[in-house]
């Protein structure tokens, strides 16, 4: 319970009154003795018990009916998750995730868990303050605005839905940073998300510095506002592949699309008939399908297309449901360029099961060109026409390291395996640290990301056979950026196996052991490492197609600033919200389709114990709310003291009355009831 009035609860002293007018009364009258009165008073005695108890429920009763009374006058705010929020702060700022699984809607009211957080949020500000400065930081811009109302929450462009995936912990970064530099002194920080794990990203390594953070600003509090429910009904569409293919002087475009659903598999849910409408263009198609629980794949799915048409654009959607952003996924398609990569390696052993690997192509009709260089050799990388680069050996430094820091940010590919003798050179925020022999069950995977990136499931919803690989040894990482890397798969107890460098617009892979023996088994059992290196080629070689296919992000509207829109899931999308908002844009001889993450698709919400573990140490509160619950975070409850201050004079009145006047059980004490009375 927090108050709108704080200042009122310095009144509170003042319930000691009926004990002071009780003292003066008692000492008020001077005590005679009389013969007469001792029968009196031994009658008295009989019941000074009784009288005692009923002397302190009366004074008790006017102290809590004063009590009540100030409360009531301090204007008392309640719900459960407010309790303790304190008096108004001296500055304000909301963290917004504008990701797109906050669209979920209520069907009957039309609000989502953004909107509804915006106005449940603007109403509480609006009615308990804000203090001197309010300020937001939304998951899409990353920027922080300067609000002058609430009010303002439910208007600004920054506030509004978008494709994008969130980053809370690079928020609570940002925002304790600018608090600390601007010294804001006592603030709160309202977070409002569906606490979805790609969003928290709870392994990284940056919460233990923002827990550092946050608990040396004692004046900083933070209030979770979480909206963690799991529509069943709501499914998702996306297309994980597509091809075009040329047949004498026809074509057809070949899509695997999958449907995934939120319901838990088993749950009963039936089975439902979902049309999938195909866009190619100007040109529609619909393919009923049966959706259960757990989704469904469809793949190799055909299209015939003009012949003439080499590249293009298309989506595909099923019917409006909770969630109207994953209902739609564009896609461009072109001709593919010759698929081509580059393995440096200093072990010729492990540059030649590289480049078997690579050489054998995912495609009948395909041919992958792949170059083996040494170390010596790194200065003839060709680094235009190549989509992929291996790198076996010490991490590259000065001119090559330059080179490639360009290479990952056009967009292309990098696998780094571990050289024999660890140094001190670093890449991407990570280096190789030394090698650990493993033993027993340490050899085996103890988890792996299945739902994203090179080791996630094929398209059949089947798991890479990963169970049998053993890894013999692994070469430590070391952290040398502000972000930890993204941990793809581990080994024994927390090793990491193959982590994903953060923050880069390209993909950065760090494989921690090699794919043969004496390290490993992965080449011997070859179907998810050739799989693993097909995925990344695919990876690189995306950059130089005429086709895009890009996650919504900060740094993709950026490059779409420049870009023409062909289509957009959001009518009259501006330039600031192209790559914010799904569609397909043009430009530069690029089509670029972007869309949601899949991680927006699949990540689960996090445990209650996983999220109040994040914000240990830290003054934290945690509102959980519901989409369809139409009531305020606060609430002026005073109406409610008045009545109990009410409900406190009247019994005091009751006990006061005469035991002949009093109703019946009210006892048969007939002295004076008051206390304080003459003796």
């Amino acid at each position: 319970m927090s108050f709108l009035q704080p200042w009122m609860l310095w009144a509170l002293p003042l319930v000691l009154l009926p004990i002071l007018i009780h003292l003066i009364n008692r000492y008020r009258h001077n005590s005679v003795p009389w013969g007469a009165m001792m029968f009196l008073v031994s009658a008295k005695r009989m019941n000074q018990g009784m009288a005692r108890i009923r002397y302190v429920l009366i004074m008790l009763l006017r102290m809590l009916a004063i009590a009540v009374l100030i409360f009531a006058v301090g204007r008392p705010l309640a719900t459960g998750g407010l309790a303790g929020l304190g008096g108004m702060p001296d500055a304000t700022i909301v963290l917004l995730d504008r990701s797109a699984s906050m669209e979920t809607k209520d069907l009957q009211t039309g609000q989502s868990r953004r909107s509804t957080a915006l106005v449940k949020l603007a109403d509480l500000l609006e009615t308990r303050g804000y203090g001197n400065e309010l300020l937001l930081l939304d998951s899409a811009s990353d920027e922080v605005h300067r609000l002058a109302a609430p009010g303002d929450l439910l208007d600004l462009p920054a506030t509004q839905p978008t494709a994008t995936s969130a980053d809370v912990p690079g928020m609570l970064q940002r925002a304790l940073d600018h608090l600390e530099q601007n010294e804001a002194g006592r603030a709160d920080v309202w977070i409002c998300s569906d606490l979805r794990e790609n969003d928290w990203d709870p392994t990284s390594g940056r919460w233990a510095a923002i827990r550092a953070q946050a608990a040396a600003m004692s004046a900083v509090s933070c209030r979770l506002l979480a909206y963690g429910d799991v529509a069943a009904d709501n499914l998702a569409i996306r297309v994980t592949n597509v091809r075009r293919q040329q047949r004498g002087d026809d074509a057809e475009l070949l899509l695997d699309v999958s449907v995934s659903s939120n319901a838990i598999p088993g749950s009963g849910v039936p089975v439902r008939r979902v049309p999938i409408e195909f866009q190619i263009q100007d040109v529609a198609s619909v393919l009923p399908v049966d959706v259960d629980a757990n989704g469904i794949e469809v793949i190799g799915h055909s299209i015939p297309i003009d012949g003439q048409l080499v590249e293009g654009w298309g989506s595909v959607s099923i019917s409006g449901d909770s969630n109207a952003l994953d209902n739609r996924f564009y896609f461009a398609f072109a001709d593919h360029p010759q698929s081509r990569a580059t393995v440096v390696a200093e072990d010729a052993r492990v540059g030649r099961a590289i480049r078997r690997a690579l050489r054998i192509p995912s495609e009948s009709g395909r041919q992958h060109e792949v170059d083996l260089l040494t170390l010596e050799q790194a200065a003839e990388i060709d680094w235009q026409r190549i989509g992929l680069l291996v790198w076996q050996g010490p991490l590259p430094t000065g001119s090559t390291a330059d080179q490639l820091a360009e290479f990952v940010d056009a967009g292309r590919a990098v696998l780094f395996l571990p050289p024999e003798r660890p140094d001190d050179a670093a890449l991407f925020g990570l280096r190789w640290h030394s090698w650990e022999k493993l033993a027993g069950q340490e050899r085996t995977l103890s988890s792996w990301r299945a739902d994203t990136d090179l080791l996630q499931n094929v398209g059949s919803g089947d798991a890479l056979p990963l169970d049998d690989v053993r890894v013999y040894s692994c070469c430590l990482l070391d952290q040398t950026g502000d972000s930890g890397p993204f941990v793809l798969a581990e080994v024994g107890d927390g090793i990491t196996l193959l982590a994903r460098a953060d923050g880069i617009r390209g993909a950065a892979w760090f494989l921690t052991t090699q794919p043969v023996g004496p390290y490993s088994t992965l080449e011997r059992d070859g179907i998810a490492f050739y799989v693993m290196l097909q995925r990344a080629l695919v990876r690189g070689m995306a950059a130089l197609s005429g086709a895009q296919q890009r996650d919504a992000s900060a740094e993709v509207a950026e490059d779409c600033a420049s870009l023409d829109v062909v289509t957009s899931q959001k009518p009259g999308v501006g330039v600031s919200e192209r790559g914010l908002q799904a569609g397909v844009y043009q430009g530069a001889g690029v089509l670029l389709a972007v869309n949601r993450s899949a991680q927006e698709d699949a990540a689960p919400p996090l445990p209650d114990a996983t999220v109040d573990a994040l914000f240990e140490g830290v003054s934290y509160r945690r509102i959980d709310d519901a989409l369809g619950d139409d009531s305020s975070l606060a609430s002026e409850i005073w109406r409610a003291f008045l009545f109990a201050m009410l409900i406190a004079l009247v019994l005091e009145a009751v006990l006061c009355l005469p035991a002949r006047e009093r109703p019946r059980g009210m006892g048969r004490e007939r002295m004076s009831p008051v206390p304080g009375g003459a003796s």
